[in-house]
């Protein structure tokens, strides 16, 4: 938007509130629905959160809407105080409208029992026979063949949460898989860690109508799609940590609400937005991961010399 309007912009500092009647240049991908205002009569117990997610609207703009000063989003708002609500018809809804492709069973036993982790992420290496992410099209599309090998723990859990996220989440779009590890791990730029091969960088899914890129905007990436795909390798139960930016921590937060996940249960998952102070969560602040996840696998049962870090350095 800047770079279509850069004389127009000239003056106008980055993140802050455009001019109002300023008319800018908008290079469309398509021409949106408009959208259209609702007046909702709030219930006992809502919060600015809950009825924003109910609504598909940031928290924000619902703020703003209503001039609402109140700095905790999960304030309950006056019961029966009408608020207006500006509904977007253009926000496309990918996940869960019907069952993806059913999981087969020839997936994993394919896979060799073969290769083992050892050491730490950030200073290990694969023991054993190497094993390379399968390539099957319904589930993820491979980038690199030659960092594409993992211990046969991770690369079965990684092939699990895909078939089950697909199958679940019915979501269509492609989702590359990044790097791995090397077939026999150790160090390869530009990361530290991916040695032991339980480390894997997955590109975030993006909505229909864009392409997918290195580091893309937070508008441009499905985050519903995102959150289904992370609660599906949570689901797995061999998740050590996941690292995302925090800037993009918080469209996820409200993505997994609009699905059902709750505060608590997010306040134990998402670093944002801190509301326990622990730091403990699974999801942590990475810089540089702004278009990908970077999740990281558990040592599995038959990993004696596999190791953890206690810190989330080393990514």
């Amino acid at each position: 938007m800047r770079e279509w309007n850069d004389e127009l912009l000239a003056k106008q500092k980055p993140r802050t509130h455009l001019r109002e009647g300023i008319e800018l240049r908008v290079k469309a991908n398509r021409l949106p629905p408009a959208r259209y205002a609702i007046t909702h009569a709030v219930a006992d117990g809502q919060t600015w959160e809950t009825i924003a997610v109910d609504h598909r609207v940031d928290v924000r703009d619902l703020k703003a809407y209503n001039g609402s000063s109140d700095v905790d989003s999960m304030t309950p708002v006056e019961l029966g105080r009408e608020l207006t609500i500006w509904i977007d018809p253009a926000i496309d809804w990918t996940v869960f409208h019907q069952l993806g492709p059913a999981i087969d069973p020839t997936w994993f036993s394919a896979i060799p029992d073969t290769a083992r982790s050892h050491g730490h992420p950030n200073r290990g290496k694969i023991r054993g026979e190497p094993v390379l992410l399968p390539e099957i099209p319904d589930l993820y599309t491979r980038r690199f063949d030659r960092i594409a090998h993992g211990s046969s723990h991770a690369i079965k859990t990684i092939v699990t949460a895909f078939a089950t996220f697909r199958h679940e989440s019915g979501y269509a779009g492609e989702i590359l898989v990044g790097s791995i590890a090397r077939p026999n791990g150790g160090r390869f730029a530009p990361h530290k860690s991916h040695q032991s091969g339980r480390d894997v960088d997955i590109r975030l899914p993006m909505l229909p109508w864009f392409e997918t890129t290195i580091s893309p905007g937070a508008e441009e990436v499905d985050w519903r799609a995102v959150w289904a795909l992370i609660d599906a390798f949570l689901a797995t139960g061999e998740v050590e940590m996941i690292f995302l930016d925090n800037d993009l921590q918080r469209p996820l937060y409200y993505a997994a609400l609009s699905l059902g996940a709750t505060p608590e249960e997010l306040d134990r998952i998402i670093t944002w937005p801190r509301r326990d102070g622990k730091g403990k969560q699974l999801i942590r602040h990475a810089r540089g991961h702004d278009g990908h996840i970077h999740v990281r696998i558990k040592c599995g049962d038959d990993e004696p010399s596999c190791r953890t870090h206690r810190r989330s350095a080393g990514i």
